[in-house]
């Protein structure tokens, strides 16, 4: 996942890799953490949500300004959004994500 823009210009990255570690930047600098088993768990959990299937790869709400942008990759597609649209299972997913980013 991918997060950028806002009024703060945020450029941040989360990658779940199928070993359990997670790769971060943020602003240009790395980092590397590692899961436990439960964490790992709960993102396969969310990852795997059947309710993805039906989220449009593209919802932003072109009107709004400042708002942050997200791209994820999973299951060989692209999500887009800025979190405008109510789609509650890549919410889950965004934040649990997000709790990795600094």
């Amino acid at each position: 996942m991918t997060v950028s823009g806002g009024f703060a210009g945020v450029n941040q990255e989360v990658t779940v890799r199928g070993d359990g570690t997670v790769r971060t930047t943020d602003k240009g600098r790395p980092a590397v953490h590692r899961t436990t088993a439960a964490q790992f768990t709960q993102l396969r959990t969310l990852l795997g949500d059947p309710a993805l299937d039906d989220v449009p790869a593209f919802t932003t709400d072109l009107g709004s300004a400042d708002r942050f942008q997200y791209a994820l990759q999973f299951e060989g597609r692209t999500i887009m959004t800025d979190r405008s649209a109510d789609e509650p299972a890549l919410d889950r997913l965004i934040a649990a994500l997000e709790k990795w980013l600094p």
